[in-house]
């Protein structure tokens, strides 16, 4: 047997159940599914509170929040393309739509390492010829 839980995305929405109708094996499974009761609806559990294990069993691979966003984004636009081309400016996620935290400064330490680590370099070329 089947459960409709309250499922909202961007397109649709589907019905919920009242707590209070649901039989205990369905509440166990909305449990697992990551639902709680609050008052007479399920909303969702807080993953604060939820081990690994849990939220992988949902469907959640381990990911970092910016890639996360990037995973929202291309849910929302259909395609790493339409990503790019993103012209919702006003969007939270915006800056962050290409898997890249836009204000997270490079430290000079790993610039230059960059630099070190690529032979075709201005640093190290000007480097080679004072040798």
């Amino acid at each position: 047997m089947s459960v409709v839980f309250d499922i909202t995305t961007r397109r649709e929405r589907e019905w919920v159940r009242k707590v209070a109708s649901l039989p205990p094996e369905e509440a166990e499974r909305a449990h697992a599914a990551g639902y709680e009761p609050d008052g007479e609806h399920l909303i969702g559990r807080d993953p604060r509170q939820m081990n690994s294990a849990e939220l992988e069993a949902m469907g959640h691979a381990p990911m970092s929040p910016v890639e996360a966003i990037r995973a929202k984004c291309l849910d929302c636009a259909g395609s790493s393309d339409e990503v790019r081309k993103c012209v919702a400016m006003t969007c939270p996620s915006w800056p962050f739509r290409t898997a890249k935290n836009p204000w997270r400064e490079v430290s000079e330490a790993g610039a230059r390492s960059d630099v070190d680590s690529r032979p075709d370099c201005i640093g190290n070329l000007q480097r080679l010829s004072r040798t």
